[in-house]
């Protein structure tokens, strides 16, 4: 796939820790399914597990969810260096086919998500906005850097879809 953005400087002083990851943004119809004030659904690849079999299976641990018509869109690299990882993380756009089945959330936070169904275009504003709110905080935990690397790496994958 190609790489749309990197984010995050690359330092070489670190022994990054490589973590391939999925997203995707999900369409039914004009909408797009945005969780927690703009992320993007998906999660990390299991080792020996397809992109295509981690998505199936981040989509209904998260939302009970499964999509049809999986479309890469490109990757997008974030150094996370307080984390010490390298994230790779591979976009997908895809058309909703079910969701409100089953989850099985593999934490808290998974448990708590949010969602909303937006526009291309409005979703494309409201994670602008959350990148702006993310930006005037400090970024001086892995919490806090990987909100905004989430947030930023949302944004590229939406106007990719676009």
């Amino acid at each position: 796939m190609d790489i749309l953005a990197t984010i995050g400087q690359l330092d070489t002083s670190i022994q990054y820790t490589h973590r391939p990851t999925v997203k995707v943004v999900i369409r039914d119809n004009n909408k797009i399914l945005v969780l927690n004030q703009g992320l993007l659904p998906g999660g990390g690849v299991e080792p020996g597990e397809s992109d295509y079999e981690a998505i199936a299976r981040e989509l209904r641990e998260e939302l009970g969810a499964t999509v049809k018509d999986v479309m890469s869109l490109g990757t997008v690299v974030q150094y996370r260096t307080l984390l010490s990882k390298k994230y790779v993380i591979n976009g997908y756009v895809a058309a909703l086919d079910t969701i409100g089945g089953p989850t099985n959330p593999q934490n808290e936070r998974e448990a708590q998500l949010t969602s909303r169904w937006l526009s291309l275009d409005d979703a494309i504003a409201y994670v602008s906005r959350s990148i702006e709110e993310a930006e005037l905080k400090p970024i001086d935990t892995s919490d806090s850097q990987g909100k905004l690397y989430n947030l930023m790496t949302t944004l590229e994958f939406l106007r990719v879809a676009k």
